[in-house]
């Protein structure tokens, strides 16, 4: 007796769709500075994310109240598991968003967000 494995490939790529891509991904997040969701007393002195893979980091934007924040840092572009900057000025009180983006050594592109805020 022959079993039919037609419909498997199928509901395998329908499960995968269905997963966020933070499942998927190659490259995680792990801890960043201010916490994900945290508010801060005053402007932080620092902003930094921990990966759990080397990864080439591109972007590295942080965006509050008043629009875009100039950072004292860039990416090197280089492969990083740590990436850490300052902002130019002092952050006034509210909310902020830091995206990054980057690139694996498999070469998938990378992307995540975290929000902190300043009180």
């Amino acid at each position: 007796m022959t079993r039919s494995t037609g419909a498997l490939p199928t509901v395998i790529a329908a499960f995968m769709l269905m997963l966020p891509p933070s499942l998927m991904a190659h490259v995680q997040q792990e801890r960043s500075e201010p916490e994900h969701e945290s508010t801060v007393d005053g402007s932080p002195e620092r902003i930094a994310v921990w990966f759990d893979q080397d990864l080439r980091l591109v972007s590295f934007e942080v965006s509050g109240p008043d629009g875009p924040v100039a950072l004292r840092r860039r990416p090197e572009r280089t492969l990083t598991r740590h990436f850490e900057t300052a902002p130019s000025s002092t952050l006034a009180p509210g909310e902020y968003t830091v995206q990054w983006r980057g690139l694996a050594e498999d070469g998938h592109v990378m992307l995540d967000e975290f929000r902190f805020s300043v009180r």
